[in-house]
């Protein structure tokens, strides 16, 4: 009973761990795919491949296909070239023509895709004549049903018999391959992570590993190169922007004191107009009551101050004057300072009148 559940936690484990290997193998290889093809050349290295057969192995060099027995693995030049040059290149990889593979395309539920390296293993003896410790085995993802929430899966199975003379041929030539892969799916990068024939316990360390682990090193060179370019350019358009927009800015900035001294000036024309406009010219009051008064009266004093009025005369009827200068539209609150009095020797009414100055004038 304890064992299960520490079944389940591997099983989980291993998931998880697939996930995160299968998505840091699309993650780095989108960006390595950035790196200029020259660059990543001289990182990567010229990888080599041979296609295994019966009768031995076979490689194309300088553009001719070359056999060689499997008896004369040991002594070929070509290999003793490769074995000579091999600390310089980045790998060696076997392909397997799919007649001499054991393929089998199986249906399972999606929910096994996060740890279908794992469900395989255990189920490998289920679906092939072959246990998970007498054969190794590679697979791809061939398609996906998401409305029956399944996916299908192409098996590659290789047999340990098959394998071993495979690695034990190319070892008395000194080599060692890093991978074994299906002839059919040799030139499918994205699958090589998953269909691969040759264990990792048997895989030997090749300067695409290397590569791998330095991806993150060059993941963070690259986005600092990226942002250190865009900071650049930044600058350099807001240095330009600043060069354009500086002799416009002085431009500006003397319309914009031109502007505040005519705002300056049309406020006190403005000012001077509304205090001569407040009420009406003295000139134009005298005119007023020369047109209003009667003949018979005639003003011996004349006063103006502010909006009030003084005026000081004689007149046939100085009760009557109220209401004539009432009726000017430049005037009003009339009314008399002092009584009326009659000069004994004109014999006419004398009067002092005040009154306020409309602050509009009828035009």
């Amino acid at each position: 009973m304890n064992g299960e559940p520490q079944l389940k936690k591997k099983r989980l484990a291993a998931g998880i761990g697939l996930r995160v290997r299968q998505f840091w193998d699309w993650w780095t290889g989108e960006l390595a795919s950035l790196v200029p093809e020259r660059w990543r050349s001289r990182l990567e290295g010229k990888e080599l491949s041979l296609h295994y057969t019966a009768a031995g192995f076979e490689v194309v060099e300088s553009g001719q296909q070359l056999r060689i027995p499997l008896d004369q693995v040991g002594t070929a030049p070509t290999l003793a070239t490769w074995r000579t040059l091999g600390k310089g290149r980045a790998g060696l990889v076997v392909t397997l023509s799919d007649e001499d593979l054991l393929q089998k395309n199986l249906s399972l539920p999606s929910a096994t895709e996060a740890r279908l390296d794992t469900v395989l293993g255990f189920e490998l003896d289920r679906h092939t004549p072959f246990s998970a410790s007498q054969a190794s085995y590679g697979y791809r993802v061939a398609g996906r049903d998401r409305s029956a929430q399944r996916i299908d899966v192409e098996l590659f199975v290789l047999p340990n018999a098959l394998r071993e003379r495979v690695v034990n041929s190319l070892a008395e030539a000194g080599l060692h391959p890093t991978a074994i892969l299906p002839e059919s799916v040799f030139s499918d990068g994205r699958y090589l992570s998953t269909l691969n024939l040759l264990p990792e316990t048997q895989r030997p360390e090749s300067k695409r590993s290397v590569l791998l682990r330095s991806r993150p090193v060059l993941i963070v060179l690259l986005l600092s190169l990226v942002i250190g370019v865009l900071f650049y350019q930044r600058e350099e358009r807001l240095l330009a922007l600043q060069q354009a927009i500086g002799p416009r800015e002085s431009v500006a900035e003397e319309a914009q004191a031109i502007r505040s001294e005519i705002e300056l000036m049309e406020g006190g024309g403005q000012f001077i107009y509304q205090r001569k406009t407040a009420r009406p010219a003295t000139i134009v009051l005298l005119d007023e009551l020369t047109r209003r008064l009667p003949d018979s009266t005639w003003l011996s004093r004349f006063e103006l101050e502010g909006d009030e009025l003084r005026v000081q005369g004689e007149s046939n009827s100085a009760s009557g004057l109220i209401s004539l200068l009432e009726e000017s539209p430049l005037l009003e609150k009339v009314s008399f300072t002092s009584p009326v009095t009659i000069n004994p020797r004109s014999r006419k009414e004398r009067f002092s009148l005040t009154a306020q100055v409309q602050g509009e004038v009828a035009q």
